[in-house]
């Protein structure tokens, strides 16, 4: 296999970020949670930008640079990408929004709930993860069940099969806002490839083709791959799909981290890259990253316990 190196962040997990290196088949580098908190990643010229609960952290040569999100809830923030137009889109999953950021503020938002204003509740339909369209933004989310406030055991997007795909574009300083795929099972992980829409239905374990189909998105094409995890984390290859198996949700079935590589031609080759932890983005390494790994290598920690991994230098030889 040609020499390809992944960067994943991990969720929920002992380690944040983890290099992987898929012609060894086996990680290189990670960094402790206690240096870095992870959720969603993505690059923005040669910075790293983090998501996690309440913020957003810029990792770069010069040093780290956080930025608290705005409320009222708290923002259980999942995906940051590219939205264009120099701008990152973040998820801001408590809040039911997808906010744009410019790096020092957030000057625009999309609110697929608008309508429902200050009652609307905390996290109310797990809105997790978009892809920018040509006329506004496609957003996942868990389930549309926005009534569902008053029930107050549970969080009403753990229900499974009610997810949903929306449309969002800017009407006349509002969000419209229409269902433009129904039925899914916690989806996840949205990549756009060859005109077609890509996501993980993460409970399933099954990774599926969504084609445009007048105002919908219509699965046409489904391949399971795992019974034991809770597949999460996508991306294009040359030849195929890597995708994410996360092991908690699903610890009675054993296992720990895992890479899928499904092929174009429907092989499908399985790399363990740790123990028990949740994958959330896997992202191509990059040049600039060894710059990146000594600052974190350097960090203060947030927190110190007896359970924290030690600091992992980059070896020599990624560098």
């Amino acid at each position: 296999m040609a020499a390809i190196r992944l960067l994943l962040s991990c969720v929920n997990t002992r380690v944040s970020l983890i290099g992987f290196d898929l012609s060894l088949g086996q990680p290189f580098w990670y960094c402790p949670a206690n240096v870095l908190r992870a959720c969603g990643v993505c690059y923005d010229g040669t910075a790293l930008w983090v998501a996690s609960d309440s913020t957003l952290t810029c990792v770069s040569a010069q040093g780290m640079r956080t930025v608290a999100m705005p409320g009222p809830h708290a923002n259980y923030v999942h995906s940051i990408k590219s939205a264009g137009h120099g701008l990152l889109g973040v998820a801001d999953t408590g809040n039911s929004r997808l906010l744009l950021f410019d790096g020092q503020h957030f000057p625009l938002s999309y609110l697929p709930l608008e309508g429902f204003g200050a009652e609307l509740p905390l996290d109310a339909v797990h809105l997790n993860d978009f892809l920018p369209l040509d006329d506004g933004f496609l957003v996942s989310t868990f389930s549309h069940q926005p009534f569902s406030r008053w029930k107050q055991t549970s969080f009403a997007w753990q229900k499974e099969g009610l997810g949903c795909l929306f449309h969002l574009k800017p009407v006349l300083g509002h969000t419209s806002a229409r269902v433009a795929a129904a039925a899914l099972n916690c989806p996840h992980s949205l990549q756009a490839y060859d005109g077609a829409i890509y996501c993980c239905s993460s409970s399933d374990g099954d990774f599926l083709r969504l084609d445009r189909q007048g105002q919908l998105w219509h699965e046409t094409w489904r391949v399971h791959i795992t019974d034991t995890h809770f597949l999460r984390g996508a991306l294009r290859l040359e030849d195929g799909w890597m995708l994410g198996g996360s092991s908690p949700r699903h610890l009675e079935q054993g296992g720990g981290m895992q890479l899928y590589h499904l092929y174009d031609d429907g092989r499908l080759q399985t790399f363990q890259v740790g123990g028990p932890g949740e994958i959330y983005d896997i992202l191509f390494w990059q040049d600039f990253l060894p710059d990146l790994c000594d600052v974190l290598f350097d960090a203060p920690a947030i927190a110190e316990t007896t359970d924290d991994p030690p600091r992992c230098r980059l070896p020599a030889e990624y560098r």
